[in-house]
Protein backbone atom coordinates (compact mmCIF):
# COMPACT_ATOMS: atom_id res chain seq x y z
CA UNK A 1 0.00 0.00 0.00
CA UNK A 2 1.64 3.66 -1.01
CA UNK A 3 2.11 5.89 1.60
CA UNK A 4 1.06 9.17 0.94
CA UNK A 5 3.09 12.43 2.45
CA UNK A 6 1.54 14.23 5.05
CA UNK A 7 0.70 17.84 4.93
CA UNK A 8 2.37 20.28 7.30
CA UNK A 9 -0.26 22.15 9.45
CA UNK A 10 -1.44 25.94 8.84
CA UNK A 11 -1.51 28.42 11.47
CA UNK A 12 -3.79 31.42 10.62
CA UNK A 13 -3.57 33.03 14.40
CA UNK A 14 -1.22 36.16 12.68
CA UNK A 15 -3.58 36.27 10.17
CA UNK A 16 -4.43 40.28 9.79
CA UNK A 17 -8.21 40.42 8.43
CA UNK A 18 -7.39 44.18 7.32
CA UNK A 19 -5.26 43.74 5.10
CA UNK A 20 -7.04 41.23 3.23
CA UNK A 21 -9.65 44.01 2.57
CA UNK A 22 -6.37 45.84 0.42
CA UNK A 23 -5.62 42.64 -1.02
CA UNK A 24 -8.97 42.46 -2.55
CA UNK A 25 -8.58 46.26 -4.44
CA UNK A 26 -5.33 45.23 -5.05
CA UNK A 27 -6.69 41.96 -7.09
CA UNK A 28 -9.26 44.28 -8.39
CA UNK A 29 -7.08 46.57 -9.59
CA UNK A 30 -4.44 43.91 -11.32
CA UNK A 31 -7.51 42.15 -12.92
CA UNK A 32 -8.74 45.36 -14.62
CA UNK A 33 -5.31 46.29 -15.89
CA UNK A 34 -4.87 42.63 -16.98
CA UNK A 35 -7.76 43.16 -18.72
CA UNK A 36 -7.31 46.49 -19.97
CA UNK A 37 -3.69 45.37 -21.32
CA UNK A 38 -4.96 42.15 -23.27
CA UNK A 39 -7.52 44.35 -24.95
CA UNK A 40 -5.11 47.13 -25.54
CA UNK A 41 -3.08 44.47 -27.06
CA UNK A 42 -5.84 42.56 -29.13
CA UNK A 43 -6.83 45.88 -30.42
CA UNK A 44 -3.08 47.33 -31.64
CA UNK A 45 -2.52 43.54 -33.08
CA UNK A 46 -6.34 43.71 -35.33
CA UNK A 47 -5.21 47.79 -36.06
CA UNK A 48 -1.78 46.19 -37.26
CA UNK A 49 -2.89 43.65 -39.17
CA UNK A 50 -5.41 45.46 -40.97
CA UNK A 51 -2.73 48.45 -41.81
CA UNK A 52 -1.00 45.24 -43.19
CA UNK A 53 -3.39 44.08 -45.46
CA UNK A 54 -3.79 47.29 -46.93
CA UNK A 55 -0.42 47.83 -47.72
CA UNK A 56 -0.15 44.35 -49.29
CA UNK A 57 -3.03 44.73 -51.67
CA UNK A 58 -1.69 48.11 -52.48
CA UNK A 59 1.46 46.97 -53.54
CA UNK A 60 0.19 44.14 -55.22
CA UNK A 61 -2.48 45.63 -57.09
CA UNK A 62 0.75 48.05 -58.52
CA UNK A 63 2.89 46.01 -59.56
CA UNK A 64 0.81 43.84 -61.21
CA UNK A 65 -1.46 45.02 -62.79
CA UNK A 66 -0.94 42.68 -66.15
CA UNK A 67 -2.26 39.81 -63.79
CA UNK A 68 -5.19 41.25 -62.10
CA UNK A 69 -6.73 37.41 -61.63
CA UNK A 70 -3.76 36.37 -60.37
CA UNK A 71 -3.79 39.49 -57.68
CA UNK A 72 -7.30 38.64 -56.50
CA UNK A 73 -6.86 34.95 -56.45
CA UNK A 74 -3.73 36.16 -53.85
CA UNK A 75 -5.78 39.02 -52.41
CA UNK A 76 -8.52 36.54 -51.26
CA UNK A 77 -5.83 34.15 -49.96
CA UNK A 78 -4.72 36.96 -47.64
CA UNK A 79 -8.27 37.31 -47.15
CA UNK A 80 -8.84 33.89 -45.73
CA UNK A 81 -5.26 34.07 -43.79
CA UNK A 82 -6.62 37.38 -42.03
CA UNK A 83 -10.17 35.16 -41.42
CA UNK A 84 -7.82 32.83 -39.76
CA UNK A 85 -5.88 35.22 -37.63
CA UNK A 86 -9.49 37.01 -36.71
CA UNK A 87 -10.52 33.12 -35.63
CA UNK A 88 -7.58 32.87 -33.85
CA UNK A 89 -8.13 36.40 -32.06
CA UNK A 90 -11.99 34.73 -31.48
CA UNK A 91 -10.60 31.70 -29.62
CA UNK A 92 -8.26 34.06 -27.38
CA UNK A 93 -10.81 36.42 -26.49
CA UNK A 94 -12.93 32.81 -25.75
CA UNK A 95 -9.81 31.95 -22.89
CA UNK A 96 -9.63 35.53 -21.38
CA UNK A 97 -13.81 35.42 -20.86
CA UNK A 98 -13.06 31.69 -19.25
CA UNK A 99 -10.03 32.85 -17.12
CA UNK A 100 -11.77 36.21 -15.97
CA UNK A 101 -14.83 34.03 -14.67
CA UNK A 102 -12.76 31.97 -13.05
CA UNK A 103 -11.17 34.67 -11.14
CA UNK A 104 -14.16 36.13 -10.42
CA UNK A 105 -16.26 32.68 -8.95
CA UNK A 106 -12.18 32.93 -6.73
CA UNK A 107 -13.34 36.68 -5.79
CA UNK A 108 -15.44 37.63 -3.01
CA UNK A 109 -18.53 39.26 -4.04
CA UNK A 110 -18.13 42.51 -4.74
CA UNK A 111 -14.74 42.22 -6.26
CA UNK A 112 -16.43 39.85 -8.04
CA UNK A 113 -18.69 42.17 -9.41
CA UNK A 114 -16.27 45.29 -10.07
CA UNK A 115 -14.40 42.52 -12.04
CA UNK A 116 -17.36 41.20 -14.17
CA UNK A 117 -18.12 44.88 -14.38
CA UNK A 118 -14.91 45.49 -16.11
CA UNK A 119 -14.65 42.48 -17.89
CA UNK A 120 -18.05 43.65 -19.91
CA UNK A 121 -16.87 47.07 -20.68
CA UNK A 122 -13.94 45.98 -22.31
CA UNK A 123 -15.83 42.93 -24.24
CA UNK A 124 -18.16 45.44 -25.75
CA UNK A 125 -15.24 48.02 -26.18
CA UNK A 126 -13.78 45.39 -28.02
CA UNK A 127 -16.84 44.08 -30.35
CA UNK A 128 -16.88 47.80 -31.00
CA UNK A 129 -13.50 47.92 -32.67
CA UNK A 130 -13.87 44.57 -34.33
CA UNK A 131 -17.10 45.97 -35.83
CA UNK A 132 -14.97 49.01 -37.07
CA UNK A 133 -12.09 47.48 -38.39
CA UNK A 134 -14.49 44.84 -40.30
CA UNK A 135 -16.37 47.48 -41.92
CA UNK A 136 -12.64 49.51 -42.92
Amino acid sequence: MPKFPTFPSLDFSALDARKLADLDDKLVSLARDAAYVSIGFGVLTVQQLQVRRREIAQMLSQRVDARKDRVEELVKSVDAHFGSIDARLTSLEHTLDRAVEQLEERLPEQAAAVVGQAHGLAKAARQQVRGLIRSA
